[in-house]
């Protein structure tokens, strides 16, 4: 890349330092899944701008999600790219800030008057959705809905400003930035609109695949030990190393890297799993806004859906907690994997379900607990977290000390087999049990408090035989259903401090 190209891409982006990166919380390595498919395609056919016989080099991280540059007869050509992915049908206003992100660096661009460079913009997305078609009109439905919402912002902080006597200052949002490059009019939004669209992309998994049968074709002839899924993991490390460490990465650097000593990120899977937890995560987001209760409620769940994911990103970092999170989680076997390897990542999800439920009865809880005058919440202080499990402290729960599990199947002696032996550990050993299930016999009634509960795993075969109470001086727990819990009401907590009372019971 030419200094003065260089210069200028470097320059665009540190205009966006202070951006955040990802609309989802999740998407990660689908970014650099399918900027790798970009790679493998540059210059044929097959190109993601339609760039024929050129030797691209791709910058990731910069501007947008990656910046492509190549020469060709003496001219200089950027290409800057979004990545987006949405498991669920998506309209328009989903991407009013990637479409004002990319106008406000197209801007930025002009303002340096490189002539001799051609700009293209793209929006590479995912969802359930059809075409979006012509940028123009979404960039001007961004521009009125970010204009009502200054307005009403302008309105709530004059009115705190009125209550408190003290001047609010506000950071400028991307509208305010677009405004003081002193270039945006008519003319040049006509001119966005012809070097800058959206193309729809494949699905996570259909990158994924479509990826590793590439890499299979053109790198697995040059060692026996290069299988689909090494060759799959070395390519995404090679990417996240080249990005952090800011340099640039081509087709022929990959095929370098290939012939030469190839390694993994050390943490390449745990990075692997919290992406994967995180799409969990925003999975659950989606069904919150596509079940609305009241005003506001979507984005009170949605900050803290990312609350809880930053609190799981910072503890997964250690091995030891992230395979206790999932004996303390899931209600069922968990296979026998070594940590940051290929079979812990998949022993994630096989206890997918689990960890969703859990999620969801953690941030119904968290909901209930801000929603009800209840100060800002630390998970750090709500959990105390060992190389056994995930325990949950909630603040005025009467019983002690607690852990949040998946659903139990219908059969409660089922899933009690598996997660009994380890809740008993001395090291773990929870007072409560917050589960919900099914179970006739065990769930709360008028006649029926959780004094004690079962505590033992009948033999084999004897699954019928009633269940006895432990005496009080032995070691017991309470099992807590979560019926008042409701989370299919999301702004609905009436009855939830009910599940943390001694002796609750259903009214």
């Amino acid at each position: 890349m030419t200094t003065t190209v260089r210069e200028t891409v470097e320059q665009i982006h540190d205009l966006n330092i202070n951006r955040d990166a990802f609309h989802s919380i999740n998407g990660y390595f689908y970014q650099f899944e399918l900027t790798l498919l970009h790679i493998l395609d540059d210059g044929s056919k097959n190109d993601s701008f339609e760039d024929v016989d050129c030797q691209s080099s791709y910058m990731i991280e910069r501007i947008e999600d990656y910046v492509k540059y190549f020469e060709k007869d003496g001219e200089s050509f950027i290409r800057v790219a979004q990545i987006k992915h949405h498991t669920n049908r998506e309209g328009p206003s989903t991407y009013y800030d990637a479409v004002l992100f990319l106008y406000y660096n197209y801007l930025n661009f002009l303002e340096r008057k490189t002539s001799d460079t051609e700009y293209v913009a793209r929006i590479f997305h995912y969802d359930q959705s059809e075409d979006k078609g012509n940028i123009k009109p979404i960039l001007d439905a961004a521009f009125k809905s970010y204009e009502k919402k200054k307005v009403k912002q302008k309105e709530a902080d004059e009115e705190k400003e009125r209550k408190t006597g003290k001047p609010i200052q506000r950071k400028d949002d991307i509208l305010d930035k677009i405004y003081k490059t002193g270039l945006d009019n008519e003319v040049n939004k006509e001119a966005f609109a012809t070097i800058a669209k959206f193309i729809k992309t494949k699905s996570h998994v259909e990158v994924t695949e479509s990826l590793k049968a590439k890499l299979k074709e053109r790198y697995q002839f040059l060692s026996p030990f290069n299988s689909d899924e090494f060759l799959y993991a070395a390519s995404v490390s090679k990417l996240i190393k080249e990005g952090q460490q800011g340099k640039e990465i081509s087709l022929k650097d990959l095929d370098v890297y290939f012939r030469g000593e190839v390694e993994l990120l050390e943490n390449f899977y745990a990075l692997k799993i919290t992406d994967y937890v995180k799409g969990i995560i925003d999975s659950n987001i989606i069904d919150v806004e596509l079940n609305p209760w009241s005003r506001g409620v979507y984005e009170h769940y949605k900050q803290i859906y990312k609350d809880i994911a930053r609190f799981i990103e910072e503890k997964f970092k250690i091995n030891e907690y992230r395979k206790s999170f999932l004996l303390s989680t899931s209600p069922k076997e968990i296979r026998i994997f070594e940590a940051n390897t290929l079979d812990e990542y998949i022993a994630f999800t096989e206890a997918s379900v689990a960890i969703s439920e859990l999620l969801s009865k953690l941030s119904k809880i968290i909901f209930h607990y801000l929603d009800s005058g209840g100060e800002v919440f630390d998970l750090d202080e709500w959990f105390e977290i060992n190389e056994q499990g995930w325990l949950f402290k909630y603040p005025g729960e009467q019983r002690g000390i607690g852990v949040i599990t998946g659903n139990f199947s219908s059969d409660v002696f089922s899933s009690l087999r598996h997660i009994l032996p380890r809740l008993r550990h001395e090291k773990l050993r929870p007072d409560v049990w917050y589960v919900k299930y099914d179970d006739d016999f065990f769930n709360a009634s008028q006649s029926m408090k959780y004094d004690h509960d079962y505590s033992d795993v009948p033999i084999e075969g004897q699954e019928e035989l009633h269940p006895y109470f432990c005496d009080p001086s032995e070691d017991h727990f309470h099992m807590q259903c979560l019926r008042c819990l409701s989370l299919a009401n999301y702004s609905n907590y009436s009855k939830i401090h009910e599940i943390f009372i001694h002796g609750c019971r259903e009214e």
